[in-house]
């Protein structure tokens, strides 16, 4: 590598399997589905779910033949109950990671830096960076990596 020509290019998939390459891929949004999941694996929420399956069998078995056809009726509003605390928290929160997503890979579409390569500077991304790559370093920026300082003005 010459400090005043920068990388060619050529050696890129052997710099790459030695050292690794320095791609993030994109963040992804959990679905709502796995969220709502997640919701359900709350220490109350199971509790009370348990307490509406077992309201709804004993209110069933207990009840008299007259009462049986609107015995289940206490167990099944507080599933109802469960499920939709679970299933609007979890929507909410898939907003929320949706939101997050975007607003993260609108940010990483700014992060370009300008690299010295055969001889001519060009824009890349960080995720296309390799060892070895000479970096114009401007105020402000964020370079994800470690480097050398060759020139400093």
């Amino acid at each position: 590598m010459d400090p005043k020509f920068g990388l060619t290019g050529e050696d890129f998939p052997l710099r790459t399997q030695h050292f690794g390459n320095n791609y993030r891929p994109p963040l992804i949004a959990k679905t709502w589905l796995k969220l709502f999941w997640a919701a359900l694996d709350d220490f109350m929420l199971k509790v009370l779910i348990f307490a509406s399956i077992f309201s709804i069998v004993f209110d069933m078995i207990l009840a008299s033949p007259d009462n049986r056809s609107h015995a289940w009726i206490e167990g099944a509003a507080i599933m109802i109950a469960v499920m939709l605390v679970a299933g609007v928290g979890s929507f909410v929160d898939w907003k929320k990671e949706v939101q997050f997503v975007k607003s993260r890979a609108k940010s990483e579409e700014k992060n370009v830096c300008c690299v010295l390569r055969s001889g001519e500077v060009v824009v890349i991304h960080h995720n296309f960076l390799h060892v070895g790559d000479i970096i114009n370093v401007e105020y402000g920026m964020a370079v994800p990596v470690d480097g050398i300082v060759l020139q400093a003005t």
